[in-house]
């Protein structure tokens, strides 16, 4: 039987064709006929195949995919005819094909399809090797070459493909090193399409390519049906080809994030389709029925896996599968033809899951470390880490012993917790109010001990100064690699006199920045990295501004520069701000609609007022006026000077190893260290003046503590790179740093030793009687009137048994009325409007059952208060406590009053459901659909912010198309040969460069020389020296010897 080879090639632009045409021309066994196919309408391409001598010249009309414009040219070519027997002159066959072999008698026609793209060039001996593989054996029907990069010829593309146990696509061979360690191989499961040689009878009985796999696993599918009708498919690995994966076949492989999103949900769609056209009928219908909700799980299965942008890709997959069922059935009947010998012919074929498991363990060291994401070893035990944590540890116990026994903290800034069900019920809008985002933060807190949140704010205080050291150890890792430098940034930053006042006055809000703060910056230098560092960065900022909602502006700041040095990874660095805007969608839209928009910026939980430090106090790192006890002990003393003087000079070591660090340290962190703590800076001179919200009729300013945590950690992390210019002084100066600092905050020191902290004393909101009967009512209502002066009174009912510090909201505090404040003043005037008759019923319409006149305050006005009070016929007298007076209202009522709180509760949670919280682009969003958006958002965030992401590969940078490189010459090559070609290039490269650095050196001696004689002649002529003489013929030998270099 005569063998024919019929070429199809396939082209769309044209840009590469001329380099495939003259690498077809050099073949050294000629096609018998070269079938030109243009897809769609190109003259010029057309023009090129018929000055080329094709055969046949094919326009598709319109654009179409690879396996359609095949089929489209394969139906109009005609099949070769008998032809003349085969000549055995192997040199004529090599120069005119083997239709211009000519003998007497004529033999029939086995005639091969080799399918080619416009962008693959075969080597000369390719299609040799080819038909060598296929006529060893009549079983064989198709042939796949060894697919090389254009560019790097050396590198395989790919050799065979495969399917898993589990049904995905798998390439045998890829992204390798081309050193003919392959070219034993023979059988494989399948080939890919670009240089595949089929026979004609073959392709015709199996229907060709399904036209349903446009794009991936067309010619997989192709083999698979071979496979079952009884053929065998092999691999040449002596057929090269290299191509350049343009998209005409298969995928176009490019670094655009808009193709390689396509190129997800194409494969995506191949691979549901093939599935399911490959399952038993029953298994398949299900799979049919099931698709939308496996494109839901696969949405979030996306995100786990860090590939967000894959996330639509996945459900549209699914879709477009699940609308195509005429199309799965055509599938199935074409699979139902071909299948002769059953699936157990491919089951051997199939690649084991240990050996996939195996090459992705391996792909993905060498792709982090071709990436530069190669996991960085911090040593943490080896370079003192554990020992640096272990002695924060002991440092904690002795500082924060007294919380030990301790069930809630009730004194300073901080107040207990609601229930673990309340307490996340407290993160919803409430009566038109939205939650604070720190109440997210205190939630997830109270969550570690469920069964008692409270006492988790409890833990937390004692754990803080561990915390933050081990935070501030790694944060010092990222940017040195001295023991004694991380070490310093750790007991240094534990040190900071915001964290330990924070611990003294149980500001919980600053203890949760200063812990959170050193591991926000370690992820936001990483952000650009990978999704899971934007995931988690997005996490901390969220969690730091919750706490510290005056740093918003600087995180914008921040943001916006974060955008500018990365513009590559702009879509992952704009993440970070995903968590940040969900958590503070609710506060941002109702201080919109109030036109409060200062109310951002407020602070969460108790606010009380203090005197904001000066300008020097601040630069000293103490956010008030008493220096955290300084000026206490000076006054204690009789000292009438400042101490800002004495804290200087503690701080002047830690100020000159800045200085230091500050000229020494790499540029690129000291200016995001000077932006940093410039930031922290400007932030905490602006939260000194300014004043947003009040404490009965005293102003309270922001807190500046906030923005001394940033200038705080710059300051240190310039003095930690000063520290490791000293080399053999580092450990010196470093224990004389620290103890200096030390001495600074020793006020603070000395009362969390002792025991004299804020945080331990015991405030009491509502007497035992009023907490009794809260812990049995939650809806219980009490009325706290408090006299602040003369003049002013404030008031506040109290919900249960008190108010816990995750009830607190700083949206309240709005220029509005709001329904309940207008109960409230109902209440109050009733109360003291003598000779009212309609108390009973006012405190029966708001649900108010106890009535506390705070002990607290102004004593005359509290005392014409509770004269006023006593004389109320609806009240009864319930007792006198350290907390202040008690007034139960009238049994009568109570029913009543129960009734209305019952009533209020029920029409709260209803409201939560049925009032619009905000009208988004004319849709009414409630309290219970921004809660539920809200939950949805950060539990999208915490996937990505997993590190279970995959490690894809990039693909490879193309160089931009020359007219000279599609004309390349392609020839045989080697692994080896290109390497040494390359290898020789380099070293030629390092000569010239050595020569002219020679050049270099020899031209300015030269100038010297003369112008040294120039200053000789222009003196007395005299004899030269024997060292000058030496000297001009070393120079003369030098010239000499770069003239024979060159």
């Amino acid at each position: 039987m005569r063998t024919t080879v019929t070429a199809v090639i396939v082209a769309h632009s044209g840009d590469w064709l001329d380099a495939t045409l003259e690498a077809l021309a050099a073949q050294t066994v000629q096609a018998d006929r070269i079938i030109g196919v243009v897809n769609g309408k190109n003259e010029e391409v057309a023009a090129k195949f018929q000055a080329f001598g094709a055969t046949q010249v094919i326009a598709t009309g319109t654009k179409v995919s690879f396996g359609g414009a095949v089929s489209f040219a394969e139906k109009l070519v005609p099949l070769a005819q008998e032809l003349p027997e085969f000549t055995a002159d192997p040199e004529f066959l090599a120069l005119h094909g083997t239709v211009a072999a000519a003998a007497a008698p004529t033999v029939a026609v086995d005639e091969w399809l080799w399918l080619l793209t416009e962008d693959s060039a075969p080597e000369p001996k390719a299609l040799r090797a080819l038909l060598s593989s296929v006529l060893r054996a009549p079983s064989v029907v198709i042939a796949g070459p060894k697919l090389i990069d254009w560019d790097q010829p050396e590198r395989i593309v790919e050799l065979g493909q495969g399917l898993t146990v589990s049904g995905d696509r798998w390439l045998l061979r890829r992204q390798e090193l081309d050193q003919q360690q392959y070219d034993h191989l023979q059988d494989a499961l399948g080939v890919g399409p670009t240089g595949m040689l089929v026979r004609r009878t073959t392709w015709r009985e199996l229907e060709g390519f399904d036209p349903a796999l446009p794009v991936y696993d067309d010619a997989l599918d192709l083999c698979v049906r071979a496979r079952l009708s009884g053929h065998r498919v092999v691999v040449a690995p002596r057929a090269r080809v290299r191509v350049a994966m343009t998209g005409i076949a298969g995928p176009a492989l490019t670094r655009k994030h808009g193709v390689m999103r396509k190129n997800h949900t194409q494969a995506r769609i191949s691979h549901l389709h093939r599935r399911i056209s490959y399952a038993p009928a029953i298994a398949a219908f299900f799979m049919w029925l099931l698709l939308p909700l496996l494109g839901l799980f696969r949405m979030g299965w996306a995100l786990l896996r860090e590939q967000p942008g894959n996330m639509l890709g996945e459900l549209w997959a699914a879709l477009v599968v699940f609308c195509r069922p005429g199309a799965l059935l055509r599938s199935r009947r074409r699979v139902k033809r071909s299948n002769l010998t059953g699936w157990g012919a491919i089951r051997p074929l199939r690649t084991e899951a240990k050996a996939v498991r195996t090459a992705k363990l391996i792909d993905k060291e060498a792709i982090l470390a071709a990436q530069g994401r190669a996991r960085k070893e911090l040593h943490f035990i080896t370079t003192g880490g554990l020992t640096t944590l272990l002695i924060s540890v002991l440092a904690s116990v002795a500082l924060t012993w007294w919380l030990y026994g301790q069930e809630a903290l009730t004194g300073g800034s901080s107040a207990r917790l609601s229930s673990f069900q309340q307490l996340w019920a407290n993160t919803r809008i409430a009566e038109g109010v939205p939650a604070d985002p720190f109440t997210w933060v205190l939630a997830v807190l109270g969550s570690a001990t469920f069964f008692d949140p409270s006492l988790a704010l409890v833990i937390f205080l004692a754990l803080a100064i561990p915390l933050a050291t081990l935070g501030g150890w790694m944060w010092g890792a990222q940017f040195t690699v001295s023991p004694i430098a991380r070490a310093f940034t750790a007991f240094a930053w534990s040190l900071s006199p915001v964290l330990l006042g924070s611990i003294d006055y149980a500001r919980i809000q600053t203890v949760v920045l200063t812990v959170v703060l050193p591991w926000l910056l370690l992820a936001a230098t990483r952000a650009h990295e990978s999704w899971a560092w934007a995931g988690t960065c997005s996490l901390l900022a969220a969690t730091a501004l919750a706490a510290a909602p005056v740093l918003i502006p600087f995180g914008v700041l921040l943001l916006v520069v974060g955008c500018a040095t990365h513009p590559r990874q702009l879509t992952r660095i704009l993440s970070t701000a995903i968590a940040p805007a969900a958590l503070f969608f609710p506060v941002a839209a109702h201080a919109f609609v109030h036109r409060d928009f200062w109310a951002l910026l407020r602070d969460p939980g108790i606010t009380s007022a203090y005197q904001p430090a000066n300008l020097r106090q601040l630069l000293l790192g103490f956010p008030s006026f008493d220096l955290d006890g300084w000026g206490s002990w000076f006054n204690t003393l009789g000292l009438t000077v400042s101490p800002t003087l004495l804290i200087g000079l503690f701080f002047l070591p830690l100020a000159l190893l800045a200085l230091l660090g500050a000229f020494t340290a790499r540029p690129q962190l000291v200016i995001h260290a000077a932006l940093l703590g410039g930031g922290g800076m400007v932030t905490a001179f602006f939260s000194s003046h300014t004043a947003l919200t009040v404490a009965g009729n005293e102003s309270v300013n922001l807190w500046a503590g906030s923005g001394l945590a940033l200038y705080w950690i710059a300051l240190i992390t310039l003095a930690a790179c000063g520290t490791s210019k000293l080399h053999r002084l580092n450990t010196t100066a470093v224990v004389a740093t620290l103890l200096s600092c030390a001495l600074a905050v020793s006020p603070l020191l000395l009362n969390l030793a002792t025991g004299r902290s804020e945080a331990r004393h015991h405030s009491v909101q509502v007497p035992s009687l009023i907490a009794a009967a809260g812990n049995e009512n939650q809806n219980l209502q009490t009325l706290k009137i408090t006299a602040l002066a003369p003049d002013a009174i404030r008031t506040q009912i109290i919900t249960g048994s008190g108010t816990t510090l995750d009830e607190l909201r700083t949206a309240s505090f709005t220029v509005d009325r709001t329904p309940r404040d207008i109960q409230t003043a109902a209440v109050v005037q009733a109360l003291f409007s003598p000779g009212s008759t309609t108390v009973s019923e006012t405190l029966a319409q708001v649900g108010i059952s106890y009535v506390l006149l705070d002990s607290a305050g102004d004593d005359v006005t509290r005392a014409e208060l509770q004269r006023l009070l006593e004389e109320q016929g609806a009240l009864e007298t319930a007792g006198v406590t350290a907390a202040g007076h008690v007034w139960r209202a009238s049994a009568v009522d109570q029913e009543a009053i129960q009734a209305a709180q019952e009533a209020l509760s029920q029409e709260r949670e209803a409201a939560e459901s049925r009032d619009p919280f905000v009208h988004l682009a004319e849709l009414p969003l409630t309290a219970s659909m921004v809660w539920l958006a809200q939950v949805i958002v950060l539990g999208g965030v915490i996937l990505l912010a997993l590190p279970t992401g995959a490690v894809a590969e990039q693909p490879p940078r193309r160089k931009r198309l020359r007219r000279d490189a599609a004309q390349m010459h392609v020839i045989d090559t080697t692994a080896a040969d290109i390497l040494h070609k390359r290898t020789e290039k380099k070293q030629r490269a390092a000569r010239r460069r050595r020569l002219q650095k020679r050049t270099a050196k020899l031209l300015q001696k030269q100038q010297e020389h003369q112008q040294h004689s120039e200053a000789v002649t222009a003196q007395e002529p005299q004899l030269e020296s024997p060292a000058q003489e030496s000297e001009h013929g070393e120079y003369h030998e030098q010239q000499q010897e770069t003239r024979n270099d060159q």
